[in-house]
């Protein structure tokens, strides 16, 4: 049997067209298979930092997240807010404009994971006298 000479075209082309189009949705299939275990990845990386195992969570590890979140908190200054952690209490100490900010010290530290409980007893509201002696930039000694 002879070929016609057309069907060797119609050959040429489907090798043309499968030559090109099978490779391009192989590369589409692996980018989306690679776009997808990126997010996978990316939600296990979001679990992870939300959340890590309770036998890892010690005393030093709250300290350093409660007082790290105090710091960049808008509402309080970790700056005058002492941070110490025992037994996964969280003992609150230093000195706060008002009750309000003591509240939400309180807030931070209770949410953050491992934490059973807040003493914030030494945490205290400076008075007008304290603002005013800080202003001036006196201390207690003068």
């Amino acid at each position: 049997m002879s070929q016609h000479p057309g069907h060797k075209r119609l050959s040429l082309r489907k090798s043309i067209v499968l030559g090109t189009t099978v490779p391009a949705f192989l590369l589409a299939s692996g980018l989306a298979l690679s776009e997808a275990r990126a997010d996978d990845d990316k939600q296990d990386d979001e679990k992870s930092e939300s959340r890590i195992p309770t036998e890892a969570i010690t005393d030093g590890w709250i300290t350093t997240k409660v007082k790290s979140q105090l710091l960049v908190d808008q509402t309080v200054s970790g700056f005058d807010i002492s941070v110490e952690t025992r037994d996964k209490t969280v003992y609150l100490s230093g000195e706060v404009e008002n009750q309000s900010q003591v509240n939400h010290a309180v807030k931070i530290a209770r949410e953050t994971q491992g934490v059973e409980s807040v003493d914030a007893t030494s945490l205290r509201i400076a008075t007008a006298v304290d603002q005013a002696r800080d202003a001036v930039g006196m201390n207690d000694g003068n």
